[in-house]
């Protein structure tokens, strides 16, 4: 797996929220196309390798002072980086599906509305959606904190370069 391409590609599904919001911040629910499986395995999966093999060695090598040289060489254009980008935009899809009131990932299939994330099911209080969506949100964020709390204790050295990078030796 390339680490740049899963975590470009568990980012791009969401960079459709703040357009959708900026297009139609009235109406329309702030996930679409990119939350579905045939939007992540297509447009998601394109979108995710374009931005790995050209932005990202820029941003991660400025933002973070990392060796320009190693960032470009783990972002070359292979088919294990597309594949990389295809897994990152899924696991953010399977990610979002048990907390989100409603699911796209059927998407032109299945109605959005008949899937309900089975978290937001458990702690919807009375009835209340919102309610156990809010609950789930916070549950997910909290664990995902804890995992990188732990990887940041863990590997303290060259940390920014494994976590953005990865080992280029295996």
């Amino acid at each position: 797996m390339n680490l740049p391409g899963l975590i470009v590609g568990s980012f791009i599904p969401d960079i459709e929220v703040p357009i959708l919001f900026l297009f139609f911040s009235e109406g329309i629910d702030n996930h679409f196309i990119l939350h579905s499986l045939v939007g992540a395995l297509t447009i998601g999966t394109l979108i995710s390798t374009l931005a790995t093999v050209l932005l990202y060695p820029i941003i991660a090598s400025l933002l973070f002072r990392l060796d320009k040289v190693k960032v470009k060489e783990a972002c070359k254009l292979t088919p294990v980086l597309v594949f990389s980008c295809m897994v990152g935009n899924v696991f953010h899809i399977l990610l979002d599906l048990p907390m989100h009131p409603y699911s796209l990932i059927l998407w032109p299939f299945v109605d959005p509305y008949s899937i309900v994330g089975v978290l937001v099911i458990v702690f919807a209080v009375d009835g209340d959606i919102k309610l156990g969506f809010l609950i789930a949100n916070i549950l997910t964020n909290l664990i995902m904190g804890l995992f990188m709390v732990t990887i940041v204790i863990k590997s303290r050295r060259n940390l920014w370069e494994q976590i953005l990078v990865g080992n280029l030796n295996s």
